[in-house]
């Protein structure tokens, strides 16, 4: 029998939707880029999904002077990222994560340790990058490990918008009945898996009290749903 539960709507759910270098964060999905053309950093995926080691550049190829390179990936979903590095420098490095193009030092030392809870939206270019004024004289060397995603949904829980909405199992398998009698208009219903990945998005601009949700093309489990409007955002967890 399928069912549904509303959750806290005071409570931030919070669950992890990729656990180190897998899923929308694995190797395959990360861009490894430099200012210098004659670069010869890398990155060590042979560890993935445990760890990669990011290898920054030591070519002596001549170039200086604020040199970087960068290991990059786009954020699949609102979240949090955590992740523990080791990091050697053997020379000027300095090493960084960096969001949408703004850097946020991690140490200028040879050094280990843990990053915590990141905030990060969907859309948003997440990167780890190794500076060095110049190409030679060693390699900043970073190993990152415990790499963790967490997916946030229900942050703005409200409440007002809790009181106009239901959702309940339709007559269909797979169907569920909306019914809203707030004074805003609903904007969206973005379905979730349980591993953070958003599956669909339905559009409820039109919809004046009743709507009915189809869901046939889902596969049998457990999702999230948030319903958004100018209010606000509701999660609710249903079965399919």
């Amino acid at each position: 029998m399928r069912k549904f539960y509303l959750l806290t709507f005071a409570l931030v759910f919070a669950f992890y939707a990729n656990a180190q270098f897998s899923g929308d964060f694995a190797p395959a999905n990360w861009t490894l880029t430099g200012t210098s053309a004659a670069s010869d950093a890398s990155v060590d995926t042979t560890n993935a999904p445990t760890s990669i080691t990011f290898n920054g550049n030591d070519s002596d190829f001549g170039d200086c002077c604020g040199l970087q390179d960068d290991y990059t990936v786009t954020v699949p979903s609102d979240g949090l990222i955590s992740f523990t590095y080791d990091f050697v420098n053997p020379d000027i490095e300095e090493f960084y994560y960096v969001i949408n193009g703004t850097q946020s030092l991690i140490t200028v030392n040879t050094e280990t340790g843990t990053v915590s809870d990141i905030t990060v939206s969907s859309g948003d270019t997440f990167a780890f990058r190794i500076y060095t004024d110049d190409d030679c004289c060693g390699r900043g060397i970073a190993t990152i490990s415990n790499f963790s995603f967490s997916n946030t949904l229900g942050t703005n829980d409200n409440n007002l918008l809790s009181n106009t909405v239901k959702l309940y199992p339709g007559t269909t398998n797979g169907t569920y009945n909306l019914e809203y009698n707030g004074n805003t208009n609903l904007d969206s219903f973005s379905v979730y898996n349980i591993t953070g990945k958003l599956i669909k998005v339905i559009s409820l601009k039109d919809i004046e009290t009743t709507s009915i949700i189809d869901l046939t093309s889902l596969s049998t489990g457990v999702y999230l749903v948030n319903i958004t409007s100018t209010e606000g955002v509701i999660t609710k967890k249903i079965v399919l």
